[in-house]
């Protein structure tokens, strides 16, 4: 009891490291995630102690074990793999601790009750601005507005002698330094902080004016970032993903249009899950699919980024992610676009499942979230469209190397905004409460 008296006295401090790490994580400082995932997962385990501390009913912690454990197995699995051997020891620690690590931290400084929700929001949401902001600027000095449009019809130019696409590029600041990535990379950023702009639907720019203006700033630099260059298919998701925000407003209460709207999320999922399965037989069979089968699942580009992983993965039972990296190399950096393959390579296809899972079970603790939660409205319709986005988007637009001109990988696991947007949901998780799932049976 002594040693949890001890952090639950010193939580300011432990809150304030928390805030300061994610943070950092968000505005992926010095390019060093790593390093952060290590520091994330050290102070998981101080916050934890200050969580047994506050809590009463430890029993009440046990459904919060089920997404920790699944992240656990992941990040293990991750770090212990053969792939992991692509990477240095550092970085394979610090994805072994900051999966789990950031989701504990989330849930940690929801159970301190002197912090505020819109504190953590903003703070989350300043870092994303922030390096969008300086993305927006850099981008306008090196390329000028709307250039993706101008150099449409006149693309490449060259550099070191090889020919690149202007187009498919931006500017960003990585690590200490500016420098050209895809596109995809930074407006992965622009329509994180864009994600501000449905909370104004619930705030009152007289009665909430503070709130108002900074929801509208952050939410502003992303739309703009975006409109600059312009991204088109980014503004798309934004726009469909932020229709989550007009249902809540304005069907959420209605139990019909809620029902419809599950049954066809769930069918949609459901089907997509069927895809891959199907795919999955398609290569274990030897691609003997003939007829439309075999249009679908063997010869449209879709499929031709998806079928070499899963044979990589069947060809020497690599079950638990690709290897080594050196043989699989041209297959590793197959850009499939979904971060759902990219899983498939670090992984393999157990981790993959069982980050599925972790998925699926935070589907069902989000509705608590809005079931029960005490928080505003526009916070809560932030943060869920703030993580919709992120995976909507890295399930269409993932991408395997960052720069165009140097050869830098990006592992999904390792990607500092995942771990920021597993920080968001262990902020959010409500669990079930007992004497409910008692009248529910």
């Amino acid at each position: 009891m002594e040693s949890n008296n001890f952090f639950v006295k010193n939580k300011s401090i432990l809150t304030f490291l928390i805030l300061e790490v994610v943070a950092l994580t968000a505005f992926n400082f010095g390019n060093i995630s790593h390093i952060f995932g290590i520091a994330g997962g050290v102070l998981a385990i101080l916050g934890i102690f200050a969580v047994l501390g506050i809590e009463k009913d430890k029993k009440s912690l046990i459904p919060f074990l089920i997404p920790v454990g699944l992240l656990l197995v992941v990040s293990l699995l991750g770090s212990l793999n053969a792939f992991s051997k692509g990477f240095t020891v550092t970085s394979n620690i610090g994805l072994a601790l900051s999966l789990p690590g950031f989701f504990i931290l989330g849930f940690v400084l929801r159970k301190f009750e002197d912090v505020k929700t819109k504190t953590v929001l903003f703070v989350v949401g300043g870092a994303i601005a922030a390096v969008t902001l300086f993305g927006l600027f850099s981008t306008i000095v090196e390329y000028g507005f709307f250039y993706r449009l101008i150099y449409k019809n006149t693309p490449n130019y060259y550099f070191d002698g090889a020919p690149y696409n202007v187009t498919k590029e931006m500017y960003w600041l990585v690590g200490f330094g500016f420098t050209e990535v895809f596109i995809e990379y930074g407006s992965l950023f622009a329509i994180l902080s864009a994600s501000f702009l449905p909370g104004l639907l619930f705030l009152s720019p007289k009665r909430e004016r503070n709130e108002f203006i900074i929801c509208a700033l952050f939410g502003g630099i992303g739309l703009a970032t975006l409109l600059v260059l312009p991204n088109f298919k980014a503004i798309a998701i934004f726009a469909i993903v932020s229709a989550f925000a007009f249902i809540y407003k304005f069907l959420w209460k209605n139990e019909k249009a809620k029902k419809i709207i599950g049954i066809s999320f769930i069918s949609l999922l459901g089907l997509a899950v069927l895809f891959f399965i199907i795919a999955i037989i398609n290569v274990g069979v030897g691609y003997k699919f003939t007829g439309i089968l075999n249009r679908l699942f063997v010869q449209n580009r879709f499929m031709l980024k998806v079928t070499p992983v899963i044979e990589a993965l069947f060809k020497k039972g690599n079950f638990f992610g690709i290897a080594p990296l050196a043989i699989y190399d041209e297959v590793i950096k197959l850009e499939s676009n979904m971060f759902e393959v990219q899983l498939l390579k670090e992984v393999g296809l157990i981790g993959t499942i069982l980050f599925g899972l972790f998925l699926v079970s935070m589907g069902y603790f989000i509705l608590q979230y809005l079931k029960k939660s005490k928080d505003s409205d526009y916070l809560k319709n932030i943060f869920i469209v703030m993580v919709l986005v992120f995976f909507v988007y890295e399930s269409l637009f993932n991408i395997v190397l960052l720069e165009p001109h140097t050869e830098t990988y990006d592992a999904f696991l390792r990607n500092p905004t995942l771990l920021v947007m597993l920080f968001v949901l262990g902020f959010i998780f409500v669990a079930p409460d007992k004497k409910e799932e008692k009248e529910n049976e």
